[in-house]
């Protein structure tokens, strides 16, 4: 999918200034300055592994907090932390309740079922703890919504100390202490923490020393401050660099287990390494079964038992994994025999038996393949449509879902993730709102960018200044992998490497040569031939094997040099305005209509290039971009479509039918309608 390039612009005096202060290159003081690091100072201490965290007494409610946890304590109370079933939840849980434990604690840890419960509080679950007799609930990753569950507590003669990192009511719950970072009259100074983070303020507050907290608990603080994907800045930073280090060291049997079943070179483990094998397996439990599991195993203290949860762990991930594909299956058919689908300004779809736990992630993966907000529900036990929709740019979902919450029984969320749920029968005039508040504040949907860190000169091609760029990890959210842009590059060779499933392409830039590696395209699918001028976005790293370093680029996206991306998203807009009916000028109506000869110029293209699989963005590169608009384009296709000489895969490339009689290309639907 094609997206927008866009790249902070720093001033060449401030690079060279910055880069001279800080004895840096030219390429890490553009990557510094594009994220706001403008002076000496703020560099230093956005390289600083050592730079300390806030007291957690910033915090409001920090002190009641710990008073009355340490009055359970005294008193032996029993003590059930309340997490939840994501990565932030269960890593906040077994963190708190290690602690606890190892204060000589009565303390259990309760996590609801995503199925069946949901998330957050319940009644249900407070009075079976209330029964099991617990004087004090302590939550992890949630409550600061759970009011009227709190009430119910305190009738039951159970406390409640809050802590939480969502945004909160107009109305805080009526607990002992309500301790979250986003109260507005909470004084702290960073307010990023993950549920896991906040629980490790507790512990440091308990002790009255955050660097003896870290030092113990910082393993799983940045597991779960990875796994929720809070800004990787500041506090955050400080707790994920820690924990990778403990990680890279760790004798944790559950830890240890899980890392050694998921094939992770602990000494190499990276963030990305726990963003994408770790987290997710953590996460599976919860999806597909029970967190619980994924507890266990992180507070598992017997390596033969730790070795049988990751295994159960990595097996739930991998059936994680299978339900995903057979849900982008199912919508891929849906998408094939209903293209219409494709052209609205969302795309909503529902099933039957979609699994709630790995809908969130499947609409994740669409967003990424279609560039618009997708929302997503299947049927649930109690007859309603559950939906979980992922979203970009400034489209808001949770505002979108409130002015639509007439159609709805319950919805939360953000900007860019909510979930919600309504009745069967209202799930046609809920879709219709959705697309009439978009269609009302966007007449052209936002659509995905690749943010580009500098640009990537052929002298920046050294080891030192890959390394350097490499020391600002950990990576994550605001603090990206840096994707640097190289302009103009002639390419000189094509390698299919993998039997054909990578590719690397060979580029001739300034005076270097030099490789990038496109991992996931075949051969078939490179629309570039050799001698062709590109501009690439790519990340750099250093690769040792054998002892020798050398440079590795690998590419993120890639366009003819000189395209122009405002005149393609113009014409993609107006094509989808065409497909859903609605009204355009006669003069664009006029530049849609292809000509014969164009028509029959892209016919012949793709007769004489059956080897190459292209979908249409792809066959506009390969065709020059001159040589017709991304609109004219998509209509040309549709009239090889109704005339049945062309048709799409669920996949979405081309291909050519063969003709069974002669075609009146002027007679089709989309011909006539433009002309």
């Amino acid at each position: 999918m094609i997206k927008r390039w866009s790249m902070t612009k720093v001033r060449s005096e401030e690079v060279s200034a910055l880069s001279k202060e800080c004895g840096i290159s030219r390429l890490t003081a553009s990557v510094l300055l594009s994220r706001g690091y403008r002076t000496y100072e703020q560099a230093a201490h956005f390289f600083d592994r050592q730079a300390p965290l806030s007291s957690p007494f910033d915090m409001v409610d920090m002190d009641k907090a710990v008073e009355r946890i340490r009055t359970a304590l005294d008193l032996q109370e029993k003590i059930a932390i309340y997490g939840d079933y994501d990565c932030d939840g269960v890593t906040a849980s077994a963190l708190l309740f290690t602690y606890l434990q190892l204060m000589g604690a009565d303390v259990s840890v309760y996590i609801p079922e995503r199925t069946t419960e949901g998330y957050g509080m319940n009644r249900d679950a407070v009075q079976k703890l209330a029964n099991d007799g617990v004087t004090l609930i302590i939550t992890v990753d949630n409550g600061i919504s759970a009011i009227e569950e709190v009430d119910y507590a305190r009738k039951l003669g159970v406390d409640v100390v809050i802590t939480d990192h969502h945004q909160p009511g107009e109305l805080l719950p009526d607990a002992v202490a309500v301790v979250d970072p986003h109260r507005k009259d909470d004084t702290s100074t960073f307010k990023e923490l993950a549920g896991v983070g906040v629980a490790l303020k507790l512990v440091g507050a308990m002790d009255d020393d955050m660097e003896g907290a870290l030092a113990s608990f910082s393993h799983f603080a940045a597991i779960g401050t990875i796994g929720d994907v809070v800004p990787l800045v500041s506090e955050n930073r400080r707790i994920v660099m820690e924990g990778l280090s403990a990680l890279r060291f760790c004798e944790l049997p559950g830890l240890c287990a899980l890392m050694e079943q998921a094939g992770i070179a602990q000494q190499k483990l990276s963030s990305h390494t726990v963003a994408f094998s770790i987290v997710p397996r953590i996460n599976a439990a919860g999806r597909l079964g029970s967190a619980k599991l994924a507890l266990s195993l992180l507070l598992s203290e017997d390596m033969e038992e730790a070795q049988r949860l990751a295994a159960t762990l990595c097996d739930t991930n991998a059936k994680r994994q299978a339900k995903e594909q057979e849900i982008l299956s199912e919508i891929e058919e849906q998408l094939a025999q209903n293209q219409g689908l494709l052209y609205g300004r969302l795309l909503i779809l529902r099933g039957e038996h979609w699994n709630h736990g790995v809908i969130g992630i499947v609409a994740a993966r669409l967003l990424e393949k279609y560039g618009k907000p997708v929302l997503l529900m299947s049927m649930d036990e109690s007859g309603c449509l559950r939906g979980s929709a992922r979203s970009i740019g400034t489209f808001h979902l949770f505002e979108a879902l409130r002015a639509n919450d007439a159609f709805l029984t319950q919805y939360g969320g953000h900007r860019l993730a909510a979930g919600f749920s309504l009745k069967p029968e209202n799930f046609p005039a809920f879709c219709a709102g959705m697309e009439a508040y978009a269609k009302e504040r966007f007449d052209f949907m936002p659509q995905p960018e690749i943010s580009l860190a500098g640009e990537l000169l052929d002298a920046d091609l050294t080891a030192e200044t890959v390394f350097q760029i490499s020391q600002l990890e950990p990576f994550g959210m605001q603090n990206e992998v840096p994707v640097f842009l190289i302009r103009n590059a002639q390419l000189t060779g094509i390698t299919p490497l993998s039997g054909g499933k990578h590719q690397r392409l060979s580029i001739l830039f300034g005076k270097r040569e030099a490789s990038v590696v496109w991992f996931g395209a075949q051969t078939s699918q490179i629309p570039f031939s050799v001698g062709a001028h590109l501009d690439l976005a790519v990340t750099t790293e250093i690769n040792e094997y054998n002892g020798r370093q050398s440079i590795s680029l690998k590419l993120r996206d890639v366009r003819p040099s000189g395209f122009d991306e405002e005149r393609f998203f113009n014409a993609k807009g107006y094509y989808e305005k065409i497909r859903r009916g609605e009204p355009v000028s006669d003069s664009v109506r006029a530049r849609t209509l292809p000509t014969r000869e164009e028509i029959a110029a892209v016919y012949r293209f793709l007769r004489q290039n059956t080897a190459l699989t292209l979908d249409s963005e792809q066959l506009l590169f390969a065709l020059g971009q001159k040589t017709v608009n991304y609109c004219k384009l998509q209509a040309l296709l549709d009239i090889l479509k109704e005339a049945n000489l062309l048709s799409v895969t669920p996949q979405g490339f081309l291909e050519l039918c063969t003709p069974t009689e002669k075609v009146d290309l002027t007679k089709t639907r989309t011909y006539r309608r433009l002309s």
